[in-house]
């Protein structure tokens, strides 16, 4: 299991440097399809999300792709909603966990498909707003082992006027702030499996590197397309495996 779970790492990295996600919504599925439940997907794909989620606020930090100021408040509200999160796991059924990942995915691919790579207002800078808006999708982030970017870059795309690239990286520091609190919480609940969640960890932080490298060498309007025919592919995998149990 443990060379599998390498290459998943640096597989899910390069996928998370390049559209700024935490990771979650490719290494969920291929955990499950490893042999390991959902809860036990969760606390490994979490555990990976952190150290992916540092490596990449790191390089977007030296690449100046955003400035904290403002942006740091989505983050506190993820801190808050993911706790509330990571305890709904314990409580909710394994099947209801599945069926909401898919829903989440399903949302995500509409709002992407239908939205325009390049903004079409002004971007909004509001504090209080990014701070309800990370809380309520940490709260999704701790249950579902996402680190929020799935839900985070479709909202700053459509509706608060951010270009599609740097909501992309905005999604990735949310996913310091979420991650971090959701494996806390995971961890003080014991439903975490350190030895392979720190065996993708490490091994994500090479596909991490190359993921951003990518990323700002793509042409925004590809970029949207390749994004969009990545969640395609997640819901494909995702609905195939509730269906056919």
């Amino acid at each position: 299991m443990g060379i599998e779970l390498v290459i998943l790492g640096i597989g899910v990295g390069t996928l998370s440097g390049f559209f700024g996600i935490g990771g979650g919504t490719v290494s969920v599925p291929v955990l499950l399809y490893l042999g390991f439940d959902i809860k036990e997907a969760i606390g490994i794909s979490i555990t990976q999300m952190v150290a992916g989620s540092l490596m990449a606020a790191w390089i977007h930090h030296k690449n100046q792709t955003y400035a904290i100021g403002d942006i740091k408040y989505f983050g506190y509200g993820g801190i808050l909603g993911a706790v509330v999160g990571g305890f709904l796991v314990k409580v909710l059924h394994s099947d209801a966990l599945e069926w909401l990942f898919l829903s989440i995915v399903a949302f995500t691919l509409g709002r992407l498909a239908l939205s325009s790579p390049e903004p079409t207002r002004t971007e909004v800078v509001n504090r209080p707003l990014y701070t309800l808006v990370g809380s309520v999708i940490g709260v999704f982030s701790g249950m579902l082992g996402v680190g929020g970017s799935i839900l985070m870059t479709p909202i700053l795309v459509s509706f608060m006027g951010f270009p599609l690239k740097k909501a992309s990286a905005v999604g990735h520091f949310f996913v310091i702030f979420s991650s971090v609190s959701a494996l806390a919480t995971l961890l003080w609940l014991g439903m975490v499996n350190l030895e392979a969640g720190l065996t993708m960890a490490l091994s994500s932080l090479f596909g991490i590197m190359a993921g951003i490298w990518l990323l700002h060498r793509v042409k925004v309007t590809y970029y949207k397309q390749i994004l969009v025919v990545f969640y395609i592919i997640i819901f494909a995998i995702t609905a195939y495996k509730l269906i056919t149990g």
